[in-house]
């Protein structure tokens, strides 16, 4: 059965409604951008892959640790960064609302339109209606899907809200910092950023390695994620 239905239907803490950055609808399936997509999810994703290298695997694998648990880990590491007690702890705030938040908006947007994943496009292909993209039964994304609809990815929401609170705290995205994975698969167990959007690079890049998204979705997550950061600094947690 499909999961985290309940939450679009949470309060959220600073958001005017749930579907208040609801993006637009995902790409026609006889679009363009879909077609492109659809094609470099299939290449880059499948279990079998000639194309992905085991890099990129590395990096898909990386990222599969639920968003529920890993931005909150690594949320840590910014306790205590800088002199003010209080600067930390409206970080933590800061992070900790505007990623739960998303959460929330990303859900709304997900069970809003109901989008399939590559699991399902790519195996039903035949039934899209676009004439430029070729059905393959047998594939199978490398890395397992999660059992919610694709658009948009919710890597991208949170991890965009967690990026862009970082950037609105500290007025520049040329941060570093370092994330770690917990996933026992992985190679490289960290990974170290100099910039906010070098993350949401690797963040967009992993799911479409993994098989589990469109580059498209991820990109509109980080856009609503993004969004909902700059609403909760802005308006919520505006330096006095």
């Amino acid at each position: 059965n499909p999961v985290n239905r309940q939450w679009p239907s949470i309060r959220p803490f600073t958001l005017r409604s749930a579907d208040q950055f609801r993006p637009e609808p995902p790409p026609a399936l006889s679009s363009d951008v879909y077609t492109r997509d659809f094609d470099e999810s299939k290449a880059l994703g499948g279990t079998v892959s000639s194309l992905r290298t085991a890099e990129q695997l590395d990096l898909a694998r990386f990222h599969t640790e639920s968003p529920a648990v890993a931005p909150y880990r690594n949320q840590r590491r910014f306790a205590t960064v800088n002199a003010s007690l209080a600067d930390n702890a409206r970080l933590l705030a800061i992070l900790s609302v505007a990623l739960a938040d998303a959460t929330i908006g990303c859900f709304d947007a997900k069970y809003h339109y109901g989008f399939w994943r590559p699991t399902s496009a790519i195996t039903l292909a035949g039934t899209d209606g676009n004439a430029a993209t070729t059905a393959d039964p047998a594939w199978t994304p490398v890395v397992p899907t999660p059992n919610h609809p694709e658009y948009p990815a919710a890597h991208g929401c949170v991890s965009a809200a967690t990026a862009e609170s970082l950037r609105e705290f500290y007025g520049t995205k040329k941060l570093s910092f370092d994330w770690d994975s917990t996933v026992a698969s992985v190679v490289q167990k960290t990974r170290h950023y100099d910039s906010t959007d070098a993350f949401l690079r690797d963040i967009v890049d992993a799911r479409v390695y993994g098989g589990m998204h469109y580059r498209n979705s991820g990109e509109v997550g980080v856009q609503l994620g993004r969004k909902t950061a700059q609403w909760v600094m802005r308006y919520h947690f505006e330096a006095k």
